[in-house]
């Protein structure tokens, strides 16, 4: 689609490079701050604080792009924006102010590879005749392949699994009974995925006007690395627009949930009952205990351990064990316990020298 089409299709105005192609949508928040827009694409950008931590979004690439072969100019990365913020970008569709988080999510939706099923009877197989399955795969009674599904080799799928449209497992990994692949999601090599695991459910994501609340579509996926083992009763939410991440060799423990948008390393281990917030990133050989929740936006740095029942609600530096709710470094929180702990006997030391000052209870000490 061109920026003109998608203007017109979200019914706002278009400033600059009408004509340039738009492959698909990209995450603003991806990019480093030494990073500008990646050509072709089209990016959100609806307030300052995003533009002052993406400064290059607002500048010229430093190499032209591509030539188009409709307008023969070349491809740039493109922003949906504010009126008030147009005047910072060359390529923007603008949004009225106070618009575009609603035009954001038409946008979404326009972008949307959701399947939509016609009505009426389907055959009662439970494979499409377009999934590819390898011979050395074993599909079970009752599992149902979707639409474009790809199984692969030495793959073992357990009666109850689903594979959504176009879902990917890779070589010899095992899905057990009632374990849901969503659309799109992808799954790789030598993966365990215990029952009743939902990889690829919609993220988490609304949005209120008054009188009215919106959904909005979250048309990314779901990208799990090789040798990744996910428990029972977990939950994956699919991304927004990208992907949601987990990578190589990372274990997680039943009933684990994960919002959309994370982004988690390798070799990381993640206890029962933990709720991981949106957009969390949690770098390689971290180790969350059991009962953790962690703030959306946060980063839990690369080798940080996470004690049981904290409650993460800043980033943590690497190296570093955590516990409390907030959750603070181990040392510290031990000397805050410790101190704790003496409270009763410090309350009767502060009671007896009110009483020799001659204070009553509402009257502050003096110095």
């Amino acid at each position: 689609m061109t920026l003109q089409e998608i203007g017109e299709a979200l019914n706002i105005p278009v400033k600059g490079g009408a004509g340039c192609a738009v492959r698909g949508l990209r995450d603003i928040e991806r990019l480093t701050p030494e990073q500008p827009l990646e050509d072709g694409y089209l990016y959100f950008i609806e307030s300052k604080n995003v533009l002052r931590r993406h400064p290059l979004a607002a500048a010229p690439p430093a190499h032209p792009g591509p030539q188009s072969p409709a307008t023969g100019a070349a491809e740039r990365g493109a922003v949906l924006t504010t009126a008030g913020l147009a005047d910072q970008f060359s390529r923007a569709l603008v949004a009225p102010d106070g618009q575009a988080r609603t035009a954001f999510i038409k946008l979404l939706k326009l972008f949307d590879k959701t399947p939509v099923f016609k009505p009426g009877q389907y055959p009662a197989v439970p494979v499409h005749p377009s999934a590819r399955i390898a011979d050395t795969a074993v599909v079970l009674p009752g599992a149902v392949v979707m639409e474009g599904a790809v199984i692969g080799a030495h793959c073992v799928v357990y009666p109850n699994a689903v594979i959504e449209p176009y879902g990917e497992i890779g070589e010899g990994s095992v899905l057990y009974p009632c374990v849901v692949i969503g659309h799109r999601c992808r799954v790789g090599k030598r993966c365990i995925i215990h029952g009743g695991a939902v990889i690829g459910a919609d993220g988490f994501g609304f949005y209120d006007e008054p009188g009215q609340r919106h959904k909005i579509p979250q048309i990314g996926n779901v990208v799990i690395g090789d040798d990744v083992e996910i428990g029972a009763g977990c939950t994956v939410d699919r991304a927004t627009i990208e992907s949601t991440t987990i990578g190589e060799h990372t274990k997680i423990d039943d009933q684990v949930h994960i919002g959309h948008n994370a982004q988690l390393g390798r070799y990381i281990y993640i206890v029962g009952n933990t709720a991981i917030g949106g957009s969390v990133v949690i770098e390689d050989g971290a180790m969350i205990s059991g009962m953790v929740i962690v703030k959306d936006h946060l980063k839990v740095a690369r080798g940080s351990i996470v004690m049981g029942m904290s409650g993460v609600a800043q980033d943590t530096e690497p190296k570093q064990a955590y516990f409390g709710t907030p959750a603070k470094p181990a040392r510290q929180m031990h000397k805050i316990h410790a101190a704790m702990e003496r409270l009763p006997e410090l309350l009767v030391k502060v009671r007896r020298l009110e009483e020799k000052l001659g204070l009553e209870d509402d009257q502050p000490a003096r110095q």
